[in-house]
């Protein structure tokens, strides 16, 4: 009997099967591209009757048990225009979405390339990024709000990030330009840029922060493998010489890492590469040593690879892990070694309240040989009851600047210096408050020589820095309270011991509540000169307020005042020698500096229509009673201590606006700022009163079709001075690129217009030209530079009470031909 009954049921369960009716199809955006998760329901009499999701693939199927002619299917997703469509009777139902964006209390959507929730951007870097891009840092410059620095800094709506991750992870310490390089753009899925970023977890709700970070996602079939570049290169100009790098990166969330060489002659400064971009302040900072010998540096007013001379080698490596209980390990070390090559000419007029101007003029000849190792390991924990961070750094280098100043006169400054610092700071949750302990201890030693033909000055310098702090924070309901005091001890030894002894109380006030948030620091700092017999009790104290006007804006206003001693260096030595003309005199006196300014801040941003907007106003006035007394004879500088009541104002607007257009592939953007300056400078015991003014306008604008891609970019300065005419002056940068199938043709120029002087103007046009062919894993390029050879660039200036007018050789006619493989 059972055996009929089971027979029964599976002929009725066939019979139910077979009259099932499936409905199925595919949703896609306006590009075609596949819509993941989105609710497709079937209505019938206008009411729903059943309900799925799109797959990973944007597909989706139900069956029903027969489709009726008023059936229809309404299709919806976050960022997207809700649709209702008749389902097909045989076959596929394939639904289009048209992008519409909305917004809620804490979130803001776009169906597209951007979108946002709360205080976080997130960019769909495969919308910005296209075949000619080939690195991050191509990508990047094409979002709204982004904008790169020629050395690969970045600022968003502004602001210069305080960390950079890719993963969630800082592989480089702060060194993200290093990753803009070397990550491909066809490897990245997401920038996520995180405003009032507070990354310590403990902290989090507890004190605010106007930080901003970026985290780069990466597509998942590039994570978590071996991603090997390598870069050869030859170079034809004078000389001839091959060089070119090669790296090897692995990213994933749990470890990263990367090894990296390279040889340059082509201009290229490596040194950017060893400079940390992004600094959170999670820990007490190691001191640092006074410069006594003037050095002279390789100076760039226009982009350097036009006028640097140099053979340059780095080595890097850096490793970062995730260990058990949220902890980091990470350890980097760089290797940099450089000789770089400068001819200048330099005349520079003084007004100095003479009958007369006082000139100085020097031709100099620079070869600056450069030597800096560096190495960190840093140990992290970061949970929502503790905080740690070790760090421990090491660094040696050395600069060897040769300056061939004439035909009986060189001189010769050389100056090893050795840097060892180990800090700590820890955070833990203690009841309802949290107690943190800060620590850092650090060693420097630098031997400075400088040669004068044959004269020889040597100066040995050791300092001992050591300091703590303790900090007791607790929050209730609205308000924040942080009580935080340490002390600080420096043992500068140059001609014998000086000692320099401070402690610190800061107490620190958050009110924050709905939109409003205010805090307040009435710092105060006891520093006390043991050699000088000399103490000091320094107010600190600071205001912060912000407002959040809307979802979308917020204003800030910040003040502060803050009364401090000069450096040690200032007053440790009795006189010596700077350079070969710059000697220096002083009387021992402890310099007093009181610093008053505020700023208030208005920031816009509406990502779902790629529209970013910023202005600002700052306003301060110090006070000081030195001032280094200028005296110049014989074309030599004796700069001297002079006791005197002086002070000096400055005050400056600016404001950016970032507009993106993600239908034309087109983003634009406009930068403006003028600031003000009134200050005094000494001069044979008389007091000298200046003025100075700066304008300037920047527009820039990306333009990136399939076909092809246009950016400009320009700069329009205005500079006067109350020793200085009117000055007016352009740079503007043109580039044309031209896409053939996988060939990409670029032509650029730069025009460059500089008044020298009033009726004299210099205007010189800079253009290069490059060819690429991109195949599957090799990229061949082909870059012709300074294409009508110039020779030299001249560019005046104004430094307060002096104009100085500068000549540079240039680079000449080059052919760079380069290759590029990745896997």
């Amino acid at each position: 009997m059972k055996r009929y009954i089971m027979l029964l049921l599976s002929f009725w369960t066939c019979l139910a099967v077979q009259a099932q009716t499936s409905v199925y199809g595919t949703v896609e955006d306006g590009t075609g591209k596949s819509v993941p998760g989105a609710s497709v329901t079937l209505l019938r009499a206008g009411k729903p009757l059943k309900f799925t999701k799109t797959d990973a693939r944007g597909a989706f199927r139900m069956n029903i048990g027969e489709l009726q002619k008023a059936d229809s299917l309404q299709i919806g997703c976050i960022g997207f225009a809700k649709t209702v469509v008749k389902p097909a009777e045989k076959g596929a139902t394939n639904v289009k979405l048209a992008a519409k964006p909305f917004e809620l209390n804490e979130v803001t959507v776009r169906g597209g390339r951007i979108f946002g929730r709360q205080d976080t951007t997130v960019y769909d870097l495969t919308r910005f990024a296209n075949e000619r891009d080939n690195s991050l840092k191509d990508v990047l410059k094409k979002l709204p709000g982004v904008e790169v620095a020629s050395n690969g800094e970045l600022t968003v709506n502004g602001k210069s990030l305080s960390r950079f991750t890719v993963e969630g992870l800082d592989l480089t310490g702060g060194r993200y330009n290093q990753l803009e390089e070397n990550i491909k753009a066809k490897d990245v899925k997401n920038a996520e840029i995180i405003h009032h970023d507070q990354p310590v977890k403990a902290l989090e709700g507890k004190v605010l922060t106007d930080n901003v970070a970026m985290n780069i996602v990466l597509k998942d079939d590039a994570r978590d493998k071996l991603l090997p570049t390598v870069r050869p290169h030859l170079l034809i100009g004078k000389p001839v010489s091959v060089g070119g790098a090669a790296n090897i990166l692995q990213i994933g969330k749990n470890r990263q890492w990367m090894y990296t060489l390279a040889y340059d002659r082509t201009g290229k400064d490596l040194m950017q590469e060893t400079h940390a971009l992004a600094h959170y302040g999670g820990g007490l900072p190691a001191a640092g040593l006074p410069s006594w010998h003037a050095a002279p540096s390789v100076y760039a007013p226009i982009a350097a690879e036009r006028l640097r001379f140099n053979t340059s080698q780095r080595y890097g490596a850096s490793r970062i892990q995730k260990l058990p209980n949220d902890g980091e390990l990470r350890f980097t070390a760089n290797y940099l070694r450089t000789v770089e090559r400068q001819t200048t000419k330099n005349e520079s007029v003084y007004d100095l309240g003479g009958s007369t101007p006082v000139i100085t003029t020097q031709n100099q000849h620079l070869t600056l040989l450069h030597d800096d190792f560096s190495a960190e390991l840093e140990h992290k924990i970061n949970t929502a009851s503790t905080y740690g961070k070790d760090l421990l750094s090491i660094s040696a280098r050395q600069t060897d600047a040769l300056s061939d100043l004439g035909d009986t006169l060189a001189q010769r400054i050389r100056t090893p210096e050795l840097n060892i610092s180990g800090s700590l700071y820890r955070l833990y949750t203690l009841g309802k408050g949290q107690l943190s302990v800060q620590s850092v201890m650090d060693y420097h030693h630098s031997v400075s020589d400088l040669y004068i033909n044959n004269f020889r000055t040597r100066l040995r310098t050791n300092l001992w820095h050591s300091a703590v702090s303790v900090g007791w924070l607790r929050k209730r309901l609205y308000l924040t309270r942080r009580y935080s005091g340490g002390f600080d001890l420096r043992n500068l030894n140059l001609s014998g011991s000086s000692v320099k002894l401070s402690a610190h109380l800061s107490p620190y006030f958050q009110y924050e509540r709905g939109k409003f948030q205010a805090s307040l620091t009435p710092r105060l700092v006891w520093e006390r000169f043991v050699r000088q017999r000399c103490s000091f009790l320094l107010p600190q104290p600071s205001l912060y307020l912000k407002w959040k006007s809307g979802r979308r804006s917020e204003w800030t206003l910040a003040a502060n005042y803050a009364e401090g001693t000069g450096q040690m260096g200032e007053f440790i030595l009795d006189s010596y020698r700077q350079n070969y003309r710059t000697y220096y005199t002083g009387d021992g006196l402890i310099r007093r500096t009181r610093n008053l300014f505020s700023t208030l801040e208005y920031v816009y941003k509406r990502p779902v229509s790629e529209f970013f907007f910023n202005a600002g106003a700052t306003v301060g006035r110090s006070w000081q009673n030195i001032m280094i007394d200028l005296r110049i004879a014989d074309g030599r500088y004796y700069l001297s201590q002079r006791e005197c009541n002086a002070e000096s104002d400055y005050w400056q607007a600016e404001a950016s606006v970032s507009k993106g257009l993600s239908d034309l592939h087109l983003k634009a953007r406009l930068n403006g700022s003028f600031t003000y300056g009134k200050g005094q400078q000494m001069s044979d015991g008389n007091l000298l009163q200046y003025t100075s003014r700066l304008c300037n306008l920047m527009p820039n604008i990306e333009f990136a079709p399939t076909c092809g891609a246009l950016s400009y970019e320009g700069r329009f300065s205005w500079s006067s001075s109350s020793v200085m005419e009117t000055l007016f002056g352009w740079e503007q940068s043109l580039s044309l690129t031209s896409t053939f199938g996988p060939i990409d043709l670029t032509c650029s120029m730069t025009h460059h217009r500089n008044e020298l002087q009033q009726g004299n103007v210099l205007s010189i046009l800079l253009a290069d030209a490059k060819a690429v062919w991109r195949m599957k894993k090799l990229r061949l390029s082909l870059n012709l530079s300074n294409l009508f050879d110039k020779k030299e660039y001249i560019v005046r200036q104004n430094t307060g009470i002096s104009i100085s007018t500068d000549c540079y050789t240039l680079r000449g006619c080059e052919l760079l031909l380069a290759l590029q493989y990745s896997l």
